[in-house]
């Protein structure tokens, strides 16, 4: 079943969230249902927080719409800064230009709670990053100007009173 999932400025995108110690049952299901609500929302990757849960675990798109999960995740290294079109399912309907790196290491657990260690480049990096900086309290927005970033977060915040809205109808 997917969950729905939070539009910024919500408090549980603007903070770092928990480390998985849990590879159970529970994590499975979260995974299950990040997938859910990724493919329902055309995503190409998807943190826990953005569909309200504080953990530190997401879903990875890659180039061949398959995706992987990636727990309790760290970047290594960053190289060559490139600036990318970037938007994202907590902020919908806004793109714009944000700053990465063409290449990144990570390391991170699988759902068994394994460790593994990815070197990426291009698109996948530039999913990593994006997710990465969910689970560390971050939306790409904060990578903007303040000018930019205030006008994104009016338009949330309309965004946000709609669906609360529509709720109660």
């Amino acid at each position: 079943m997917a969950l729905d999932i939070v539009i910024w400025p919500h408090k549980v995108l603007t903070t770092s969230t928990k480390p998985v110690t849990d590879f159970g049952p529970s994590l499975q299901t979260l995974l299950d249902q990040m997938a859910e609500s990724m493919k329902e929302a055309e995503g190409i990757g998807i943190a826990a927080n953005q569909v309200g849960q504080s953990l530190r675990v997401a879903l990875v798109g890659r180039e061949d719409g398959t995706s992987f999960e990636i727990v309790n995740p760290q970047i290594l290294e960053k190289k060559e800064k490139v600036t990318l079109e970037e938007g994202c399912l907590s902020v919908p309907r806004e793109w714009e230009k944000c700053p990465r790196f063409h290449r990144v290491k990570v390391r991170y657990q699988d759902k068994t709670g394994e460790w593994h260690e990815l070197e990426a480049e291009g698109r996948l990096a530039h999913v990593l990053q994006h997710e990465i900086d969910h689970l560390d309290g971050h939306v790409f927005v904060d990578h903007l100007s303040g000018l930019k970033r205030t006008l994104i977060l009016d338009r949330m915040k309309k965004l946000q009173k709609a669906k609360a809205r529509q709720k109660e109808d």
